[in-house]
């Protein structure tokens, strides 16, 4: 996810699909906010571009696009006329792609094979579709309103309501949806408290943010404790075990172990990568767990963690006695993973394609600092002036102070 300075997300995991005029003038907790938001501005184009085999691209076509191409407004065939405007915000799956609107609405494209789309079928979508209201069937009537954050999981869907409340749609085989089952979805439902077993009376409230990778997600709540559900195999929710839930369960305190009596607080952000998670703390550090075969926790081993550990300074090796502190800004790749630490770019976890920055393709299992542009291993000056950072599936972007984006990996 791209997360600003002060590590408010500013869109979600964006692998086909981008934002024209990429950078933001202000974001709501967890959705992408470009100038389109902001009265007396023009709007934005969607672009996106890559693979299309599933219509992700949205442009009314399953052909590759090498380059970027506008995104088709709803209801368009191609070659499209008209394109997608007034989008606040973004959100990439696998083969899927979300959009968030400034009235509140979310659109969908893509593959739909699980009903991550929305639109009460599991027909594969080349051009936007309004994703529906809870409890509509296709053909709906009624569409989902009142949305200011979104997320994709890899073939699940999640929406984040004004009043604090969280929908899923789509895939739900690891329980990733909340509900309380394990049945897929092709319109939203809401997401259950924790301890609630289907048919759930009580719903998840009072979140701020949401994130979503793989098979599972998680959601930060406004009293800064962590929950998170669905797939868990690797200890991806951080209950101490690696049981998948079908319902909300809250992430550990570090040190803890099954069942947990002590839980994960004082939380500033999260970010969910593949079958891994972590988490800023108000005070600066990090946290990170679930799995760690690429050294993607930072704690200078690849051993999975059931419950959060702390991120190990750069320079550490296990047991590691100082830990990563001064951080501003987390996120997830697939099996790596980033943060802004005092203007200073971090990475760590898998670097098979170079997606770590720093001049080599080893995996480092404590954070290592982001070479400068033209740069060689061992690097002498380092990425400075970093405003935004994200991690890809197996690549990484930053936005310096120039506005201008960087990324790194080895072709």
């Amino acid at each position: 996810m791209l997360l600003a300075r002060d590590g408010r997300p500013l869109h979600r995991r964006v692998v086909a699909v981008a934002v024209a005029a990429l950078m933001a003038t202000a974001a709501s907790p967890g959705a992408w906010q470009t100038p389109a938001a902001d009265a007396g501005k023009p709007d934005v184009t969607t672009l996106a571009w890559g693979d299309n085999g599933s219509g992700q691209l949205g442009d009314g076509t399953t052909i590759h696009r090498s380059t970027p191409v506008s995104v088709c407004a709803p209801g368009r065939t191609a070659p499209c006329t008209r394109f997608l405007t007034d989008v606040v915000g973004i959100a990439a799956g696998t083969t899927n792609s979300l959009a968030l609107r400034k009235d509140g609405t979310v659109l969908a494209w893509g593959d739909n094979d699980s009903g991550q789309l929305g639109d009460g079928t599991t027909i594969n979508r080349r051009t936007p579709v309004r994703v529906c209201a809870p409890g509509q069937t296709a053909p709906c009537t009624r569409f989902l309103t009142d949305v200011v954050d979104i997320a994709a999981g890899t073939s699940h869907s999640l929406a984040l309501r004004k009043d604090g409340t969280v929908l899923a749609w789509g895939n739900n085989g690891g329980g990733q949806l909340g509900d309380g089952t394990s049945t897929n979805r092709r319109t939203p439902v809401r997401v259950c408290a924790p301890g609630q077993t289907a048919p759930c009376t009580q719903f998840l409230t009072h979140v701020h943010t949401i994130t979503a990778h793989g098979g599972h997600s998680l959601a930060l709540r406004k009293d800064d404790t962590v929950v998170a559900w669905g797939t868990n195999g690797f200890g991806q929710l951080g209950d101490g075990t690696t049981i998948n839930r079908r319902t909300p369960v809250r992430v550990c305190a570090p040190g803890q172990t099954a069942p947990c009596t002590q839980f994960l607080t004082h939380v500033h952000a999260i970010a969910a990568g593949r079958t891994h998670s972590l988490a800023l703390g108000k005070d600066g550090t990090a946290f990170a767990w679930g799995e760690n075969g690429f050294g993607e926790l930072g704690d200078g081993t690849t051993t999975n963690r059931r419950a959060p550990v702390r991120v190990c300074a750069p320079g550490q090796t296990a047991p590691c006695t100082r830990f990563l502190t001064h951080v501003s800004t987390i996120t997830a790749g697939g099996r790596h993973s980033l943060a802004l630490a005092k203007d200073a770019a971090l990475a760590w976890g898998n670097n098979d394609l170079g997606q770590l920055g720093d001049g080599t393709t080893t995996d480092r299992n404590t954070p290592v600092r982001v070479c400068a542009p033209g740069q060689t291993a061992p690097c002498t000056r380092f990425l400075t002036h970093v405003h935004t950072i994200d991690g890809g599936g197996q690549h990484s972007l930053a936005l310096v102070d120039d506005q201008r984006p960087r990324h790194w990996f080895v072709p």
